[in-house]
């Protein structure tokens, strides 16, 4: 394979594409990228180059091998099908060959790099204002046990799917030196009331709670962050309505105690609103851009799970089991271990900002 004078071509044709405007770069993703099919691709051997990734092409099959440590990933050209290690996977768009560069979707990347832990501001440099520690996070996997929550047309059930997730956001967070604990980290039934009282027990910093939508209008797919609000439109407060279903199968004591409560409530979720929607932005930003899925906004919805959590809280919606196509990419494992880097990555962008250190 004459590797070098592939990649000389191909720097000669990104440089042209870059005097006519037709590449990009951005300050979320670190190669060049461009549009093609609505969809956001990068250059493969910029990846190559720049992050140590060994590359094989054969023009006449149009395969092309990358591999990255113990990692091995199988590309096709004009195909969105691949093979990661032993193992087919699914692409959001297909590979493209353009101008004589190999163009893949954004997330190809994740498959061989993982996420780096964000790092503090070096000293010297000028620092944001402190908001607060970010030392210890509860994550909250929806549903469980008798309440399965939504369930897709093949039988994918919500409680599964966010639970796995949960999991594997909890290992990349601990990896990344926070300390994290699970609502659950089994199939059980855990009343909505004493999940964000887990938070506060664990003196937890920040609380996240992990679901997957579902709604009659099957072409919806995206992914969403909620905070707590009152101020909502129906979508949200459908949705919340939905989110609040198992209250049904618990008792009062719930409503009694938070009513008990409100005046001080409202005061402290006054001051720790802001803190959330900055959380949500935060996870939103980082998961639109490292998954390629369109990010259907961040919006406040009256969940009653995030009721009584006395610290910045959301709960995301990681795709929509409704839709055929969300359905198929949760359940792909490889799928959920990407969303879930994508998920703490965000978490770690807002300790940076959190913090005063970006």
């Amino acid at each position: 394979m004459r590797e070098n004078g592939l990649k000389n071509k191909f720097f000669f044709v990104c440089a042209l594409l870059l005097l006519a405007g037709g590449c990009a770069t951005t300050s979320k993703f670190p190669y060049t990228t461009q549009v093609i099919h609505s969809t956001v691709y990068f250059p493969v051997m910029e990846m190559c180059q720049a992050d140590g990734v060994t590359w094989d092409y054969d023009p006449l099959s149009q395969v092309l091998i990358l591999k990255k440590d113990n990692k091995t990933l199988e590309l096709l050209v004009g195909s969105d099908r691949a093979i990661l290690g032993n193992a087919p996977i699914r692409l959001s768009r297909p590979v493209v060959l353009k101008d004589s560069v190999v163009w893949a979707p954004v997330e190809v990347r994740s498959y061989l790099i993982p996420v780096p832990c964000p790092v503090a501001a070096k000293a010297g440099k000028e620092k944001g204002i402190f908001l607060r520690p970010v030392r210890v996070v509860v994550l909250d996997p929806g549903h469980g046990g008798k309440d399965p929550g939504a369930i897709g047309k093949n039988g994918l059930r919500e409680k599964d799917v966010v639970l796995d997730v949960a999991k594997k956001v909890q290992k990349e967070l601990q990896r990344c030196g926070v300390v994290v604990y699970l609502t659950r980290d089994d199939d059980r039934f855990i009343p909505l009331a004493e999940r964000p009282k887990i938070a506060g027990s664990k003196k937890a910093d920040i609380f996240v709670s992990i679901h997957a939508n579902a709604t009659r209008s099957r072409w919806i797919e995206g992914f969403e962050v909620y905070y707590l609000s009152t101020a909502v439109d129906d979508n949200a407060r459908a949705l919340a309505a939905a989110e609040n279903a198992p209250l049904e199968l618990e008792d009062a004591d719930f409503f009694e105690s938070i009513s008990l409560k409100a005046i001080l409530w409202d005061m402290i979720q006054t001051e720790n609103r802001k803190e959330s929607i900055e959380l949500a932005q935060h996870l939103g930003d980082v998961v639109s851009a490292s998954m390629n899925l369109k990010m259907l906004g961040v919006k406040g919805a009256g969940f009653a799970v995030l009721k009584g959590a006395y610290i910045p809280s959301v709960l995301v919606e990681i795709g929509y089991l409704s839709n055929g196509e969300g359905e198929r990419k949760l359940c792909d494992p490889q799928y959920r271990k990407r969303m879930a880097e994508s998920i703490a990555a965000g978490i770690m962008r807002f300790k940076i900002y959190a913090e005063g250190s970006e």
